[in-house]
């Protein structure tokens, strides 16, 4: 009996033994193909996210070198010929903090956006910049100018009276009621750009030197009918940007403060 046992209770050991190999056997079955499975399914998921990246890049190419008439445009854009400077002219804008448009009231009005509003002429765009950078430094020495509360009497009926609207927010026959009539075009014979702060009753007279426009009229007139004369062009533009922007405020006007 005792060996009868023994012989059970062996054969019951061998018999989980088989049982746990099957059951090692089943598993590592199962594991691999599962590991299979899952591997299969990460790398069909891994080339979709891949496929899908490259569509979306070649939408995003497509998108960046289209344009609006259907002709191709390089991706990577490149600089225009004109430079145009990074300068400012920090403003006082209080409506706009209180409105909620921006998270500050002072502003910064840079000479490019300036120029978005006129669209080429750049030149006269920046020696209108100019002639507001030193009629404010007249006007209000250290504090920042208070954007909306200028008058401006200009001779300069071009493209300088649009930058000095846009810059001191003075309108001629449009815009909201307080700053209506705040642009006034004064006969071009007066040859001067006046500044007044409508607050102090302040004001500067600026007196140009010249008119950018004499330069630049002919210039756009050539170039509209030979585009072949647009480097040159384009060379007196990056030069007179240059000098009214940085040139010595004495060779650009006369001022006289009242």
């Amino acid at each position: 009996m005792k060996n009868g046992r023994s012989e059970i209770k062996q054969g019951s050991t061998d018999g989980a033994k088989s049982d746990r190999i099957v059951c090692q056997d089943l598993d590592r079955r199962d594991f691999l193909k599962n590991a299979a499975i899952f591997g299969t399914t990460a790398i069909a998921i891994t080339s979709s996210a891949q496929v899908f990246a490259v569509d979306k890049n070649t939408n995003n190419t497509l998108k960046s070198s289209t344009a609006g008439d259907g002709k191709e445009i390089s991706a990577n854009k490149k600089l225009p010929p004109v430079r145009i400077p990074d300068v400012s002219i920090l403003m006082r804008s209080p409506d706009s903090y209180l409105a909620g448009v921006t998270t500050s009231d002072v502003i910064e009005i840079k000479l490019a956006d300036v120029l978005k509003l006129h669209g080429y002429c750049a030149g006269g765009v920046a020696f209108s910049f100019r002639a507001a950078q030193e009629a404010f430094k007249v006007l209000y020495v250290d504090k920042l100018p208070l954007r909306q509360s200028i008058k401006v009497h200009t001779s300069i009926h071009c493209c300088q009276a649009d930058a000095l609207a846009y810059i001191t927010g003075a309108r001629t026959d449009f815009g909201a009621l307080p700053n209506r009539a705040d642009l006034v075009l004064i006969p071009e014979e007066k040859k001067q750009l006046v500044f007044i702060d409508k607050i102090t009753g302040k004001q500067v007279t600026l007196k140009p030197l010249f008119n950018p426009h004499d330069i630049f009229s002919p210039l756009f007139m050539r170039v509209r009918k030979d585009p072949s004369f647009a480097p040159h062009v384009q060379k007196v533009m990056n030069e007179k940007i240059q000098e009214y922007i940085y040139g010595p405020r004495e060779k650009l006007f006369q001022i006289v403060q009242v």
